[in-house]
């Protein structure tokens, strides 16, 4: 079986130098929370554009939001399955993981261990990020950290049998 980082390293040959330097790059923020790897790889006019009213923008929001992860979820860890770019922009599908050690969304920490994909898509100029947007299997989280139980995993799984 291939190492995933085998894997991202053949996908990435596909990519522009520009495009897989700020790809790694983001991701490293995120799991390592360096303020000078932001001001590196995240624009000062980023946005997210998944992110509520009022979360700020360039590298101090990226932080943000990197910090916050990382304090309602020790051991948080992205590993890239696939990526995928374009001109100046790039998709990363990822493995989001960590432990429920602290609060999330409200919920109090639970101690649970999560697994989940996430899809995100960055939008790069002038060598940064500048632009993301994201989509998140919330669902999942939710039902790993034991807060929402439903009958069936999945709407697919509630058609079972059916038909």
């Amino acid at each position: 079986m291939t190492d995933w980082r085998e894997t991202i390293e053949q996908m990435m040959a596909t990519v522009s130098p520009e495009i897989r330097k700020v790809a790694l790059g983001v991701g490293a923020v995120f799991s390592t929370l360096d303020e000078d790897a932001a001001q590196v790889y995240i624009h000062p006019d980023f946005v997210d554009h998944e992110a509520s009213e009022g979360v700020g923008g360039g590298p101090a929001g990226y932080l943000d939001t990197a910090r916050y992860m990382n304090s309602a979820f020790s051991e948080a860890a992205w590993t890239p399955l696939q990526i995928f770019a374009s001109g100046d922009r790039y998709a990363m599908v990822i493995t989001f993981s960590g432990v429920h050690s602290g609060e999330f969304m409200g919920i109090p920490a639970t101690g649970r261990r999560v697994e989940v994909r996430h899809l995100h898509f960055f939008r790069v100029e002038d060598g940064k990020a500048i632009e993301h947007w994201g989509a998140r299997d919330e669902l999942t989280l939710l039902r790993q950290i034991g807060v929402f139980t439903p009958e069936h995993a999945t709407p697919a799984d509630a058609g079972v049998g059916v038909g």
